[in-house]
């Protein structure tokens, strides 16, 4: 064999050896750029303010609703929204408030994903390559999802100043307190703090 093309062959050698770790790399950023995307934190609450807003807000309470018993989603919910509120410079007044909070959780069962098939061809140095590919849902069939609304009510003017709503999936139709805690947090955090 010729120096010249042992020359040539070690080049391309080196050419490869060269591009493909370089692939591997925007491979991996581009992996990371996407996964990130997915992951992205920045809730989509959708918020509406009267004229007044909630500056008159000082103190609050729950809205009062129906004699019975308190579901475990109702408890938890309240306890993750007393704890926000506070947090906010809120204080709770159960003979005068300022406001009253209430909630509404709407949530309809999401059908079952069904499986899927893809089909994809590409090429690259060395040739042209393909694969099909198959997607099985696992873990649970069906999922809730719907909508969370926090209100905030002035008892004075008996209107809704405020109110912050947000989509929502969750594994069953009660929530965990995890489940409360992070709708609650995701929806108050649009709530300005209170004036002093």
């Amino acid at each position: 064999m010729s120096k010249r093309r042992m020359s040539k062959r070690r080049m391309s050698k080196r050419r490869m050896s060269v591009s493909r770790p370089t692939v591997r790399r925007h491979a991996v950023v581009l992996w990371a750029l996407v996964v990130g995307a997915c992951a992205s934190t920045d809730p989509n609450v959708r918020v509406q303010q009267a004229d007044a807003g909630v500056a008159q807000c000082r103190s609050f309470d729950w809205l009062p609703t129906s004699k019975e018993a308190a579901t475990l989603t109702e408890q938890r919910v309240r306890a993750a929204v007393l704890a926000e509120l506070q947090a906010k410079g809120y204080a709770q007044d159960s003979k005068q408030p300022d406001c009253r909070m209430t909630y509404v959780l709407s949530l309809h069962e999401r059908p079952a994903s069904r499986p899927r098939v893809g089909v994809g061809a590409g090429g690259g140095s060395g040739g042209i390559g393909g694969g099909i590919g198959v997607s099985l849902p696992i873990g649970r069939k069906n999922q809730q999802a719907g909508t969370f609304t926090l209100d905030v009510v002035d008892v004075q003017s008996k209107a809704q100043v405020w109110t912050g709503a947000l989509d929502v999936s969750f594994a069953s139709t009660e929530l965990s307190e995890e489940e409360a805690r992070d709708v609650v947090r995701a929806i108050l955090s649009k709530l300005p703090d209170r004036v002093r």
